[in-house]
């Protein structure tokens, strides 16, 4: 279904020590559903918008 983006925070912080490279971080999201319900909580994985967010 369609959402409304409420809240999307987040940092990374990318890093290199001999040759490795890091990153560690996190994002958050809040959303809402067309009938008022608020969801949210960590990403885990890819958050992929289904049309152009504004």
């Amino acid at each position: 279904g369609r959402f409304e983006i409420l809240c999307l925070s987040g940092s990374y912080l990318s890093s290199e020590n001999g040759g490795t490279h890091s990153r560690v971080g996190g994002l958050s999201v809040s959303l809402a559903s067309p009938d008022g319900r608020v969801i949210g909580g960590g990403v885990a994985g890819l958050l992929i918008a289904a049309s152009p967010v504004q």
